[in-house]
């Protein structure tokens, strides 16, 4: 499941490495606390990486992120 997500997330373009790899942990189901403990990254960061990923996709919550990677609109 993850591997598909993450060539959704390639394909959508613009995002960095690292916003795919949070945006991976969101559709996993990843709080953000868990994404940063996994990252070895803080929370906050997490929260930054998903704000930017946001703009990109031009979404406004975690779960439209978590459905635009996996291929839903």
């Amino acid at each position: 499941h993850l591997a598909r997500v993450y060539q959704r997330l390639n394909r959508l373009g613009g995002l960095t490495a690292r916003e795919a790899e949070v945006l991976r942990w969101v559709a996993a189901g990843k709080s953000d606390a868990q994404i940063a403990a996994i990252l070895h990254i803080s929370a906050r960061t997490v929260q930054k990486h998903l704000q930017h990923s946001y703009e990109k996709l031009g979404v406004e919550s975690r779960t439209a992120a978590a459905m635009r990677a996996n291929g839903r609109r």
